[in-house]
């Protein structure tokens, strides 16, 4: 019998918190061998376009289909012994919990000594969840934000705000907010390079999740240079969707084997010295949405949920 778990019931279930730990303990996972992925593939119809990923990990034997096409986005777990549908999961809280969370994990491991200024260029949807996020994992005494509207600005300060017992302060600048971050995050939907890094800190990480297509910039190859240290969540998946470090590599200002996977991170602890800047590009993997489905699906069997059950579909 399949559970049909609706967005709702997905808020009830999981928060940021327990979504930090559960993805941080899907890395380690990843660290053990004992998770398999098949990264990200894209379909494009008349007007949509269809993404599937997919995940599966040993200890629950358990197979994890991630898929999205327009306002549709659904996490299917499977019993990988059977092939019996689990549950099918509306993933549209979900997916952007687990983005979050896996920023606040990397922040936790590759932040500098000082976080005191959090530093966020696009103040959308997906903000919210890194803003949340990172607070949560780092001592952050301030956040900057800089959007190109200013009253979406506002507003997104003024809701974060009444959430975070941190102080939320608009940056009149991209310099401002490069000069005072010593975490940077950028969050948006950019095709072209938004920053070059020449007014960055000499301690700083700096966090890009918006450039997860071959098409999509965040930063420019001049701010890749000047990393110290590049990290991801994927390998494999970074090397067909990340368009910054595609970028950066045909150039040959990066080489792939120079780009750390994070679970090796996680696996061995902080690294010690730590590089003074480094950047971490996230492109959303679906052991992710694995390690926040499970969990979900648990909190329904275990807590008895009410929720809608088929026999067949």
């Amino acid at each position: 019998m399949a559970l049909i778990i609706s967005e709702k019931e997905t808020r009830k279930l999981i928060d940021m918190a327990r979504a930090l730990k559960v993805v941080e303990k899907i890395f380690h996972d990843r660290a053990a061998g004992k998770v398999r992925i098949m990264p990200r593939r894209r379909l494009k119809s008349s007007q949509k376009q269809l993404n599937v990923m997919a995940a599966w990990q040993a200890d629950r034997d358990l197979l994890c289909l991630r898929a999205y096409a327009g306002a549709a986005n659904t996490i299917t777990l499977y019993n990988g012994r059977t092939g019996e549908i689990q549950a099918v999961l509306n993933a549209a809280y979900l997916s952007s919990l687990r983005t979050g969370a896996a920023s606040g994990v990397a922040a936790k491991y590759l932040g500098p000594p000082k976080t005191d200024v959090l530093g966020l260029v696009g103040p959308g949807w997906q903000a919210t969840f890194q803003v949340e996020a990172i607070v949560q994992s780092c001592p952050v005494k301030q956040v900057l934000v800089f959007g190109r509207n200013p009253k979406k600005t506002k507003e997104f300060i003024r809701q974060m705000g009444k959430e975070l017992s941190v102080e939320m302060k608009e940056s009149m600048s991209l310099g401002e907010i490069e000069a005072e971050s010593d975490i940077l995050v950028l969050a948006t939907d950019s095709s072209t390079p938004i920053t070059d890094g020449s007014g960055i800190k000499d301690d700083l990480l700096v966090i890009t999740m918006g450039a997860n297509q071959p098409v999509k910039h965040e930063v420019s190859g001049e701010l890749i240079r000047r990393m110290n240290f590049v990290v991801t969540d994927d390998l494999p998946t970074a090397q067909i969707d990340s368009g910054d470090l595609i970028a950066a590599c045909d150039a040959k200002i990066l080489r792939w084997e120079d780009v750390v996977p994070l679970e090796r991170i996680i696996a061995a602890g902080r690294p010690v010295p730590r590089p003074q800047k480094i950047m971490f590009q996230s492109n959303g993997i679906p052991d992710e949405d694995l390690a926040v489905g499970l969990y979900v699906l648990d909190q329904v069997r275990r807590k008895k949920v009410k929720v809608r059950r088929v026999h067949e579909i």
